[in-house]
């Protein structure tokens, strides 16, 4: 019976010391935001944002005019200027983005530019998937990779090969 307990003494503190704690797992990220003026509307359950609005998520910075926040769905909608940067060199502009919440996308609409060096993408819309890294744009696609031009309907682009799929 001794032998019992110190087994179970030994295996219970292994088994503590070795498992993280619940709280150490990574949890959703959640994404900063600012604005310049904020008000919530009651009736809507939605934040106004106005005035050099900024979320920052990861290594993505989005800044826009204003946005409408959403409190219970955690989606994102702004527009205005709409500028994204992801890391130290891929750009979006847009009229207006969709940030999905806790999800590893958006969507940016109107006069979509992505630029890169050596790379511009100039589309209608395009949806983000951070996930697997990877951009689609849709609706008059044009590609400029190193002068050449390429003219689409839809083009999916790989942000961490850095390449037209």
């Amino acid at each position: 019976m001794r032998r019992l307990c110190h087994f179970l003494l030994i295996f219970l503190s292994v088994f503590f010391f070795l498992i993280p704690p619940v709280a150490a797992v990574s949890a959703p990220q959640k994404p900063t935001v600012s604005a310049d003026n904020t008000t919530f509307d009651e009736t809507t359950g939605r934040y106004h944002l106005i005035g050099h609005v900024t979320v920052i998520f990861g290594n993505r910075i989005t800044q826009m005019d204003d946005a409408q926040v959403s409190a219970t769905e955690l989606e994102i909608w702004g527009q205005g200027n709409v500028q994204m940067h992801v890391g130290d060199d891929l750009h979006f502009s847009a009229d207006a983005v969709c940030l999905e919440g806790f999800t590893p996308a958006a969507v940016l609409f109107g006069r979509v530019t992505l630029q890169r060096p050596g790379l511009i993408i100039r589309a209608e819309s395009a949806s983000c998937n951070w996930n697997e890294q990877t951009v689609t744009f849709y609706g008059h696609v044009v590609s400029i990779e190193k002068g050449k031009e390429t003219v689409a309907e839809t083009l999916t682009y790989d942000i961490e090969e850095n390449r037209i799929k």
